[in-house]
């Protein structure tokens, strides 16, 4: 999940909730904090430097996320966690780049003899999430896991 932090209107969860031949057993939803977008030292345990750049603007040098969207964007994660769980599901919550989030996901699944199917997620316009897009879409070709980016309907220039 990335931005589109709802459930009843999420277009992996009405696919997979809706169509009984998609062939997966097991899902996991999954949130990274981005750091491009948001400040991510702060997660870092102590004495360990961040492996990534601070969230800053590249031209104006401004932090890209302020107090009051960094407690919107938290509280919204929390909510799609509480709704996901109320499913009997969950959310698992990780920080860092998209690309990173998976090769540590599918190093784990294969250190416990696990193979990941597949690797969904909706896309986004920015030019950032198009970066982050292409490279878990190259992550997956070469670890030979399934990858689908789905279009995010409720944004039609005709709506």
């Amino acid at each position: 999940m990335r931005r589109d932090l709802r459930v009843s209107d999420h277009p992996v969860f009405h696919h997979l909730s809706t169509s009984s031949g998609h062939g997966f057993t097991h899902l996991l939803p999954i949130y990274a904090f981005p750091p491009f977008q948001v400040e991510v030292s702060g997660f870092i345990k102590d004495g360990t430097k961040s492996p990534y750049p601070e969230a800053r603007s590249a031209i104006g040098g401004y932090w890209r996320c302020g107090p009051h969207r960094a407690k919107f964007l938290a509280e919204s994660v929390w909510n799609v966690k509480e709704s996901l769980e109320g499913l009997g599901s969950g959310l698992a919550i990780r920080v860092g780049a998209y690309k990173d989030v998976v090769q540590e996901l599918v190093d784990a699944m294969k250190a416990h003899d696990h193979n990941l199917g597949a690797v969904w997620i909706v896309g986004h316009e920015g030019t950032e999430e198009v970066g982050d897009q292409e490279a878990v879409a190259a992550l997956c070709e070469t670890e030979k896991v399934g990858f689908r980016l789905w279009t995010d309907e409720k944004y039609y220039i005709d709506e």
